[in-house]
């Protein structure tokens, strides 16, 4: 561990930097001298502000819950709304929360966020009791990240993950196939799935610059996507198991970055369980949720 507090990682050319107060983000990954994942500026760090590291983990549940309200088991909850002047609750909490390090090596770091309702002010951060994991391996080919939530409430609890990593959109090309994608109104609220419009097409690799503004969730995307930038010869091939069956794909004109996000459940899935494959998970107490996602790293040829 640095002074900082950041854990470096290596592994042939690959580093990997994880700061466990930032939610446990990823704040640099790299091959040599070429960023991987985005570049985190310094104040990423020195602000405490997750949303500019290169990726982190969305637990206890993925993307928005409308109006940051739901209802379980008969009873209604009110979660914070802590995206800036969004109405929603985002990523869970487990992206604003200092991690604990578990275990750390040359290529390897386990973290653990243990987190209690009873404490003050945590309860409208999430309802139930959860221990959450992370176990980060950097190898000479990839990085993966292995995902756990264990209810440690006395009741049951809807429970779901998802992964954020961030990518430079200068010279990226991207690739995926989805069946479908869910529309949004202009809350960014889910609406109705619907055929992949050519503007998002990617079943064949495509510029990310030709792409048309895009924040929505995809289904069945058979837990692969690639990531090409053919000026630096980097290939990232990204391989989710089976469990996250939805991917989240964010690209804007304004912004010099784009995201790739594998998630497990559907956009404000604690408030849709009677939607088909939600994707959200019911953990009785003691139960686990459990899934990998790697990132293996090659060469464009």
């Amino acid at each position: 561990m640095t002074v900082d507090g950041v854990l470096d990682l290596r592994a042939g050319s690959l580093v990997a930097r994880i700061a466990p107060q930032l939610g446990g983000a990823i704040v640099d990954f790299r091959r040599g001298e070429t960023a991987i994942f985005r570049n985190t500026p310094p104040e990423a760090l020195t602000q405490m502000k997750p949303t500019l590291a290169g990726s982190y983990a969305m637990i206890p549940f993925s993307n928005r819950v409308a109006d940051a309200r739901f209802s379980f088991g008969g009873t209604a909850f009110e979660l914070a709304r802590n995206f800036g002047e969004s109405p929603h609750a985002i990523h869970g909490n487990g992206w604003q929360r200092a991690w604990q390090v578990a275990e750390a090596g040359p290529s390897a770091a386990r973290l653990i966020l243990d987190h209690d309702p009873a404490e003050p002010g945590r309860a409208r951060e999430w309802p139930f009791a959860y221990l959450a994991e992370q176990h980060i391996i950097l190898t000479a080919d990839g990085l993966s990240v292995a995902l756990a939530i264990e209810n440690r409430d006395a009741s049951a609890m809807p429970a779901g993950f998802g992964l954020h990593p961030y990518f430079d959109k200068t010279g990226a090309a991207l690739r995926f196939t989805a069946r479908s994608v869910w529309q949004s109104d202009a809350r960014l609220i889910p609406t109705e799935r619907a055929a992949v419009p050519a503007g998002w097409a990617c079943e064949t690799m495509r510029e990310v610059a030709t792409m048309e503004a895009v924040d929505h969730l995809f289904e069945d995307w058979g837990g692969w996507a690639e990531i090409v930038y053919p000026d630096q010869d980097l290939a990232i091939a990204i391989r989710a198991d089976p469990i996250f069956s939805k991917l989240v794909v964010f690209r804007a004109d304004e912004r010099s970055f784009f995201a790739v996000e594998p998630v497990t459940h559907i956009v404000d899935a604690v408030n849709r369980l009677t939607t088909p494959d939600h994707g959200l998970a019911i953990l009785a107490p003691g139960a686990r949720l459990v899934g990998t996602v790697r990132f293996e790293i090659g060469s464009c040829a």
